[in-house]
């Protein structure tokens, strides 16, 4: 669909370079990607909720050491 719209081209260029694009359309198009994904994962996230964490601070710095790595994507 073709539509005619005004874009700040300051705002237009700090997205590009963001989101690695080329072309307006590009631009505009991952973005709204990246809106509509931002969203879901929202959503998802309020669906989940969240879990009461009952440690000290102490009992956290002593977990973050006990990390195991992650399986590169």
């Amino acid at each position: 669909m073709k539509t005619t719209i005004e874009i700040d081209p300051a705002l237009l260029k700090s997205a590009r370079i963001a989101l690695g694009t080329k072309t307006i359309k590009g631009t505009v198009d991952a973005s709204l990607r990246a809106a509509v994904r931002h969203r879901q994962l929202q959503a998802l996230a309020d669906a989940l909720g969240t879990i009461p964490l009952d440690l000290t601070p102490e009992q956290l710095r002593s977990n973050r050491g006990k990390r195991t790595a992650h399986a590169p994507r």
